[in-house]
């Protein structure tokens, strides 16, 4: 494979600040999904309980996150210097639990170019009846505190992150 980045079009960049997320299917090497998937699973809630320790628990991770189409994402949204935030989590929920509430990752800083990410990276795939990530396109516009977000159930134009293994 080549390891040169796979810059993301201008139609694409422009898509993302529009919508404020963008789902990119790379084409990560056969069995590596399960692999990490198998991983994950054999360490159970030990990887809940390390929270920023997840890739040095799982080292294969750092192929999806070296792939050359991620690393273009990322260096075609935040530049070739962007740097990875040592914050990071294994969100696992167990058939028959409660989810997350809809809440804001962060406060919003308003800035002429994007600033940071948050990446998500699925091993598996998402079906609609696993309770799946839900976006809402545009609201990276705004700052909406977490207590008042939590009351709500659908928003309008949102989008369900039903996704493929391999998907970031």
């Amino acid at each position: 494979m080549n390891d040169r980045p796979v810059l993301l079009n201008d139609d694409q960049v422009i898509d993302f600040v529009i919508r404020g997320y963008m789902v990119l299917e790379p084409d990560l090497p056969d069995g590596l999904n399960e692999q990490i998937f198998n991983h994950l699973e054999a360490i159970g809630d030990e990887v809940s309980g390390r929270h920023d320790a997840i890739l040095e628990m799982v080292p294969k991770l750092n192929q999806v996150w070296d792939h050359p189409q991620v690393r273009g994402m990322l260096i075609s949204l935040l530049d070739e210097d962007y740097t990875m935030n040592s914050h990071r989590h294994c969100h696992k929920n167990k058939p028959g639990t409660r989810s997350q509430d809809w809440h804001q990752d962060s406060v919003n800083l308003r800035h002429h170019h994007v600033e940071r990410l948050l990446g998500m990276y699925y091993p598996q795939d998402v079906t609609p009846d696993m309770g799946p990530t839900a976006l809402v396109p545009g609201t990276h516009y705004r700052n909406a505190p977490t207590d008042r977000m939590a009351t709500y159930g659908n928003f309008r134009d949102q989008v369900v992150a039903t996704v493929k293994a391999g998907s970031v």
